[in-house]
C-alpha cells in the first residue's frame, strides 16, 4: 500500500458511510528534529500516527521539505519550478503533524525564509477541510512585522454586509452556506525574522486565543468580544509549518509585499528553519489510546484490504497474481506426475509374467 486508503478531518454529516476514520488525537510532545525518520512523504502515511509525527504534504519532492540532522532543523524551502506548478509561481513545502489538537499551547522556534517580498512562512494550525485556522504569517515586505490572523466559519447570509477586505480570502463552502472569514492584524517586532531565531506560541481554548512571539502577548482575542455569529475557531487541528509564494498570484501579490524575485535562472531559493516544536493539549489522555480505536479498526482492515485490490495496491496485487498462478500449476503438475507414475508402476505390475 503506497499511500492512506481512508479519510481523515472529513465531516461525517456530508460524508459516505464508514467513510470517516476518527483524527489521530493529540498527545504532548517536543520535536528538535534531530532523526529525520521524523518526517515522512504524505503518500507513505496510511493514517496511523505511529509512523511518523510529521508528514510532507508535497510526495512528488521530499527534498523541498527535510531534516537535517547535522543542523538539527527542519528546513522548509521554495523556489520557482514551472513545471512542477504550471504557474510560473514558486514551489514550497508544507509539513503537517499526524496528530489533530483541540484546545491547548503550541510553540515554534523558527526563522524565517521571507528574505524577499512574495514569500510567506507561516506558523499555524489548521482544519485543511472546514478551511479554519489560526495563524502566524511572515511576509517578506517587512521582516520586522508578522501578522497574526484566525478564520472562522459564518454563515453566509451575514457576509452581506461585510466589506471586502472583511472577507479577505473568504469562500462559500457548498451545500454547508457557511463562509470563512479572516480576521488578521500586523505587529511590529523589535527584532528581523528573516535573521533571528523567534519563539512563536499560540495559546487556543473556548474561550480565548492568544498569539505570542517570545515572552511577548501581541494580541488576544475573547469568545465574549465576538457575540453569538461564528465564535472561534472549535474544530480539531494540524499544526503545520511552511514557506510559499504568494507574489506571483494578483489577489496576494501587494499583501505579500510585491512580485517575488527568482532570478533569471530561476536560482533563487528561499529557506525557512525549525529548531523545536512544542505542543501542550488540553486534554492530553486521548493521544494516548490506540488509534484507530476498537469502533474502527475492522473498518480500517477492510479499507487496507480494498486499496490493495484497487489502484492504490495494483502491482501489489499483479505480482500476488503471478506467484499463485505459478504455485498452482506447480502443485497440478506435481499431482499429475504422481498420476503417471502410479499408472506407469500399475501396468508394468500387470504386464509381468506370473510363475
Amino acid at each position: 500500500m503506497t499511500s492512506c486508503p481512508i479519510s481523515l478531518g472529513c465531516d461525517p454529516k456530508y460524508s459516505y458511510l464508514n467513510s470517516c476514520f476518527p483524527l489521530p488525537a493529540c498527545r504532548n510532545s517536543k520535536e528538535n528534529f534531530k532523526d529525520n525518520s521524523v518526517l515522512i512523504p504524505k503518500l507513505d502515511f496510511t493514517g496511523d500516527p505511529k509512523q511518523a509525527p510529521w508528514i510532507s504534504e508535497v510526495d512528488h519532492i521530499r527534498s523541498y521539505a527535510e531534516v537535517d540532522k547535522e543542523q538539527e532543523k527542519l528546513l522548509l524551502r521554495t523556489r520557482r519550478d514551472t513545471v512542477m506548478t504550471r504557474t510560473g509561481g514558486g514551489f514550497g513545502a508544507t509539513v503537517s503533524s499526524t496528530r489533530w489538537a483541540k484546545y491547548g499551547s503550541f510553540s515554534s522556534k523558527l526563522k524565517s525564509g521571507s528574505t524577499g517580498p512574495g514569500i510567506i512562512s507561516a506558523f499555524l494550525l489548521s482544519d485543511p477541510v472546514l478551511g479554519e485556522q489560526i495563524s502566524f504569517e511572515l511576509t517578506g515586505e517587512n521582516p520586522k512585522k508578522v501578522i497574526t490572523n484566525y478564520y472562522r466559519r459564518v454563515p453566509a447570509v451575514d457576509m452581506v454586509s461585510k466589506k471586502p477586505q472583511d472577507s479577505f480570502n473568504a469562500t462559500t463552502q457548498p451545500g454547508l452556506q457557511h463562509r470563512l472569514e479572516s480576521h488578521e492584524e500586523t505587529h511590529e517586532l523589535k527584532h528581523d525574522t528573516t535573521k533571528h531565531e523567534l519563539v512563536y506560541k499560540i495559546e487556543w481554548n473556548e474561550r480565548f486565543i492568544r498569539w505570542f512571539v517570545g515572552k511577548k502577548l501581541l494580541r488576544t482575542v475573547q469568545v465574549s468580544d465576538i457575540g453569538a455569529v461564528g465564535g472561534l475557531p472549535e474544530n480539531a487541528m494540524q499544526l503545520q509549518l511552511t514557506i510559499w509564494d504568494a507574489g506571483y498570484v494578483a489577489e496576494t501579490t501587494d499583501w505579500a509585499g510585491e512580485k517575488t524575485f527568482h532570478r533569471v535562472d530561476n536560482s533563487e531559493e528561499y529557506v525557512a528553519s525549525v529548531s523545536a516544536v512544542e505542543i501542550t493539549c488540553q486534554d492530553p489522555s486521548e493521544g494516548d489510546k490506540p488509534w484507530p480505536g476498537p469502533e474502527a479498526t475492522n473498518r480500517l482492515q477492510l479499507a487496507q484490504i480494498k486499496a490493495t485490490t484497487s489502484g492504490h495496491g495494483y502491482r501489489e496485487n499483479k505480482v500476488a497474481s503471478i506467484k499463485s498462478f505459478f504455485k498452482i500449476s506447480i502443485l497440478s503438475l506435481i499431482k499429475w506426475l504422481f498420476v503417471l507414475l502410479s499408472l506407469i508402476c500399475g501396468v508394468a505390475y500387470f504386464a509381468e509374467p506370473k510363475i
